[in-house]
């Protein structure tokens, strides 16, 4: 009689992450099921639904969206190719962490674009989009859990930018959310939101006066305010991004200035 084999040991790896909650996509749509995904995909980092350092797989997401693992894994290396997820064989993809100096970048960018866009919205705006977004900013208190408040925080922020009317300030800003966004993750925002919510009525008073210099303000106010307390929870480095190339000096090659 064979004796029983050991049970095989646990792999050692990323840990897997669930698949988080995604715009359902159309099969009925003429637009591409693999853009479709794409996009489902960047606006989950865009509202910190997924957290740093998980490995995400075709497979489990073709399951959450109810598609084929072909498009997903097309989106996927698409992301990789933006340099947000890192590929390994046999394993699928990972969400890179970023670290303090990436983020303070990416927090800087946010302050210039962000709060240009703020400042356009304050002379566009409408009285029911503000009435919209006050509703949206009383129910900060009514959510318990951080997912809530992240989607919460994300809607907030770009139905303000929608009203700047700038398609291309706004793909930048939705360029540098899918990058900073995952690291959302680190704030906590299940305790008290009476500091948001003062910040964003603050940005909502200085949009109904018309003041754009004010509604910059605020802006970055919102942005700095927890920028603060996410940067010291991330570590120093982070991990490698995937795209070559570097910024830490004046002078490269070409694969260093043009990627």
């Amino acid at each position: 009689m064979q004796a029983p084999q050991p049970s095989p040991a646990p792999r050692r790896g990323r840990l897997p992450t669930p698949a988080p909650d995604l715009t359902p996509i159309d099969t009925d749509s003429p637009e591409p099921v693999e853009r479709q995904v794409y996009r489902s995909l960047r606006r989950a980092l865009m509202q910190g639904a997924i957290a740093p350092g998980g490995t995400m797989t075709s497979r489990s997401l073709a399951q959450a969206l109810h598609v084929s693992t072909q498009p997903v894994r097309d989106a996927l290396k698409r992301l990789e190719a933006d340099g947000v997820l890192t590929g390994r064989p046999q394993s699928g993809f990972y969400l890179r962490r970023i670290g303090q100096a990436e983020f303070a970048e990416l927090t800087e960018m946010r302050l210039r674009l962000e709060g240009l866009a703020g400042r356009l919205a304050a002379g566009r705006i409408q009285p029911a989009q503000l009435a919209s977004l006050r509703k949206m900013n009383a129910a900060f208190p009514a959510q318990p859990d951080t997912a809530a408040q992240l989607l919460l925080n994300y809607r907030f922020h770009f139905s303000i930018y929608l009203c700047a009317a700038r398609p291309n300030l706004l793909a930048l800003i939705r360029n540098l959310w899918v990058r900073a966004g995952p690291a959302l993750n680190y704030h906590p925002y299940t305790g008290d939101p009476a500091t948001i919510v003062q910040i964003h009525a603050e940005m909502l008073d200085a949009l109904e006066a018309g003041d754009g210099a004010a509604t910059e303000a605020a802006i970055a106010r919102d942005i700095t305010s927890a920028a603060e307390i996410i940067r010291v929870q991330l570590p120093t480095e982070g991990d490698a991004p995937s795209a070559p190339g570097t910024l830490s000096a004046c002078e490269g090659d070409d694969q260093a200035i043009f990627g």
